[in-house]
């Protein structure tokens, strides 16, 4: 028997992208800190469900970079935890935003299109179940 698993549906980053926009246009529109704060804290929700589950499914296919993998994962929610305690700190739009526009956003591009690519072409590769003879 094989198994697949959809990689259209679990690599699916829409719902970071409404998030992480909606976040940027409360910054734009100088928003309260308040609706900001509750905003980030959606994100990062979000980042940690999506990045659990597609830890999932690698480990679930066996997938050989997983560690690297969720490595990379474990950094991208470390630094936005720190930014998110440096924002709660002083409260500073421009320092948010420029992470959120620049490095945040350049690494979810960058994480997509390398990682998360190679990891969708093994995880939609049919397998061989492990108690098939």
């Amino acid at each position: 028997m094989t198994k697949t698993t959809d990689p259209a549906l679990l690599f699916d980053h829409n719902r970071f992208a409404e998030l992480l926009n909606a976040l940027l246009d409360l910054l734009d529109d100088k928003a309260p800190e308040n609706e900001i704060d509750a905003q980030l804290q959606r994100l990062q929700q979000h980042l940690q469900q999506q990045f659990a589950a597609e830890e999932e499914a690698m480990q679930a296919a066996d997938f050989p970079a997983a560690a690297a993998h969720k490595k990379h994962h474990d950094h991208a929610l470390d630094k936005l935890a720190q930014r998110i305690a440096q924002w709660q700190q002083g409260h500073d739009r421009k320092v948010l935003q420029d992470y959120l526009e620049n490095e945040l956003a350049e690494w979810f591009v960058s994480h997509v299109n390398v990682r998360d690519f190679v990891t969708a072409k093994h995880l939609s590769l049919p397998r061989q179940d492990a108690d098939q003879s």
